[in-house]
């Protein structure tokens, strides 16, 4: 009888564990990234927008403005859909930063004029996290999860990160 009781507790526990996870997931219903600079003329914005649709997948939307109109077949804008599971990952990577880290850390004397930012949460309230030149020392500024999460949400979109952020 002991075993079954504490077979059920400890099962109890991990399913009181689990839901947490989960409720905590979906408190972030859209996520938004804007980068911005004034240094490059090719992808002088970015912007990446992922809402909910009603068939439990996500549209993501990337918008560009490129300040050099030469080929307009070169533009990035598109929308994709994709996965729940590929939301999770991302709400995940977004959860992993430390925003007394990002607001507590040293920052950058000489800016290039590039800014970077995740906008996230629910459609009454959001959270917005914003980072100049995230590329320059990183470690010694603390934003590994700001940059690693900012990294996979371009590479869900399908763009490349290093072209993007330099």
């Amino acid at each position: 009888m002991d075993s079954r009781l504490k077979i059920r507790a400890a099962l109890s526990i991990a399913f009181l564990i689990v839901m947490s996870l989960t409720a905590q997931s979906q408190d972030i219903k859209f996520i938004n990234l804007v980068y911005s600079t004034a240094a490059k003329p090719v992808n002088a914005e970015v912007k990446v927008i992922i809402h909910p649709n009603s068939d439990n997948t996500y549209r993501l939307k990337v918008e560009s403005v490129s300040l050099r109109q030469i080929d307009p077949a070169k533009s990035i804008d598109k929308e994709i859909i994709i996965t729940a599971g590929q939301f999770s990952e991302l709400v995940n990577a977004i959860q992993g930063i430390k925003q007394a880290e990002i607001i507590g850390g040293p920052h950058p004397t000489v800016l290039d004029g590039e800014a970077c930012s995740i906008i996230f949460g629910t459609l009454g309230s959001s959270i917005s996290y914003q980072v100049n030149t995230p590329n320059h020392d990183t470690d010694r500024r603390k934003l590994n999860d700001f940059l690693k999460a900012y990294e996979l949400i371009l590479s869900t979109a399908k763009l490349d990160p290093k072209l993007i952020l330099g």
